[in-house]
């Protein structure tokens, strides 16, 4: 519920109410919340712990603290985390602390420092707030923050989207002070009498981000004569982030009613996402990018790591017609064209898959090595456990009355045995592969039969390929070849069955 907090003494200075207003306007507490909150000892979450410190008689809240030291900086980290458990304590906050070597985790995890720090970080965060079942995680962006991601996205080439800035609320995290400058926050404490840590590192211009704040704001500032570059930038940043909020909205609603979205039932984890090609073409660009977005996100990504590039490769895939084509995003997502449809595939979930995709999926090398030609011994009922069929086999003489070719079925095949030159074998289909279809004189690559009859390509593995020592003679289910059809000069018949189980 909304309080009437300015009320309050502690609302009275500028930088804390200026805070205030971006808690309410996101609704990101409310009465009782338990609350944890990402401090490291800088400006930023010493400053956000007073906040909550002094919003929390208000709002009835219950307070807990995450510190992690780094193992870096010669030590000071370790001085950062012990001034950070003196301050907890003086306030009477709960902390969790840890110490890891986070160099190393980065190193052993192929992830560069920055990178690998935030994700360690925020895995902790999360464990941490889910064991204690806090409501909220509470983090230290500020306005700076969001104008330096900015400009970053903008020279990396980011749209709309990635332009839009640091999201206020993210799921459990919140960010109080999104829209507090820097400046504004240290002067609060130091005229305050709060002490906090610094960070030398901050002042390096090693990293990317340390190079766009010490350098590249500062003499935009100078240049430009722009007194108000900073609020110009937010501005902007808030225009952007109501018009990408607005089509994400409007790709999100298409997608979910053209999309079929297979879920595992005891974890209610989407499977695998089924659209239309057609729906995503008929959109304008810009919504095609965001509901190849939402989609991944539906799939299981959390769209850190997917790229512009990674959305055009995918719509680059979304054609009406052709073979199938596939993107592999991110370890745990798939993306499939499979004729007028496109899949999202989370592979993170295989025991959910049905059997067509579970094959689509497999490694082609591993198939084929675990799915050897298995002998076809005549007169007899074997098991074709890869397809899930069974086959039966029997040798007759051509005028037998056994032998009614309108009554055959697609299961089944009628071939000259005198012209298959022994051992019979079944397997399943190689890149490659050539046969004679019935009535044909020429060889035709079954990659290409397959198409021309329109069998997806996740159901391809699954038609048995039947073969003697020279050729392949019948392609179960569809087409025998020339080279053995049935003729007037036949004299012996092999009749080859399949069942479905």
């Amino acid at each position: 519920m909304k309080k009437e907090i300015y009320k309050y003494g502690f609302a009275k200075d500028k930088t804390i109410i200026s805070a205030i207003k971006t808690i309410e306007s996101f609704n990101m507490i409310k009465d009782g919340d338990k609350i944890l909150i990402s401090v490291s000892g800088g400006p930023d979450s010493v400053f956000l712990t007073r906040l909550l410190y002094l919003m929390r008689p208000v709002f009835n809240l219950t307070l807990y603290g995450f510190c992690l030291d780094h193992m870096t900086r010669n030590g000071e980290s370790t001085r950062d985390s012990l001034f950070v458990k003196k301050l907890y304590r003086k306030l009477g906050i709960g902390l969790f602390s840890q110490k890891i070597d986070v160099k190393k985790w980065c190193k052993s995890n192929n992830l560069s420092f920055q990178e690998g720090a935030r994700k360690l970080r925020l895995e902790r965060l999360f464990k941490i707030s889910k064991k204690k079942e806090m409501d909220k995680i509470a983090v230290g962006h500020n306005a700076d923050d969001n104008i330096e991601t900015f400009i970053m996205r903008l020279i990396r080439g980011a749209g709309a989207r990635g332009l839009s800035g640091i999201k206020p609320v993210s799921g459990k995290i919140i960010r109080p002070l999104i829209n507090t400058l820097r400046d504004d926050i240290i002067t609060y404490l130091e005229s305050s009498g709060i002490s906090y840590c610094l960070d030398r590192t901050n002042l390096e211009n090693i990293y990317f981000r340390n190079r766009i704040r010490n350098i590249i704001i500062p003499f935009i500032e100078k240049e430009s004569c722009a007194e108000s570059f900073k609020s110009n930038v937010l501005r902007s940043i808030s225009i952007l982030k109501d018009e990408s909020e607005f089509i994400e909205e409007y790709s999100s609603n298409k997608l979910l009613k053209a999309a079929l979205v297979e879920k595992d039932k005891p974890g209610k984890n989407v499977i695998f996402i089924k659209v239309p090609v057609s729906i995503i073409k008929k959109e304008a660009v810009a919504v095609q990018r965001r509901i190849i977005l939402s989609a991944l996100e539906m799939a299981g990504s959390t769209l850190e790591d997917i790229s512009f590039k990674n959305v055009d490769d995918i719509l680059g895939i979304c054609t009406s017609g052709g073979e199938y084509k596939a993107v592999y995003p991110e370890k745990k997502l798939r993306v499939f064209k499979i004729g007028s449809y496109i899949y999202f595939i989370n592979v993170g979930i295989t025991r959910s898959f049905p059997d067509e995709i579970k094959i689509f999926l497999e490694d082609i090398r591993s198939v084929d090595k675990k799915n050897k030609a298995e002998e076809v011994k005549i007169g007899t009922r074997i098991k074709l456990d890869y397809f899930s069929m069974d086959l039966s086999s029997e040798l007759m003489k051509s005028d037998s009355k056994k032998i009614n070719f309108n009554l055959a079925k697609d299961a089944e095949a009628f071939l000259d045995y005198d012209k298959i030159k022994a051992p019979l074998k079944v397997r399943i289909w190689k890149r490659g592969d050539k046969f004679c279809p019935l009535g044909m004189q020429e060889e035709k690559k079954i990659q290409d039969f397959f198409i021309d009859s329109k069998i997806p390509v996740n159901l391809r593995r699954l038609v048995p390929v039947f073969i003697d020592s020279e050729k392949i003679i019948w392609i179960g289910n569809y087409r025998i070849d020339n080279r053995v059809r049935v003729t007037e000069d036949t004299k012996n018949v092999l009749h080859l069955k399949l069942f479905k189980k």
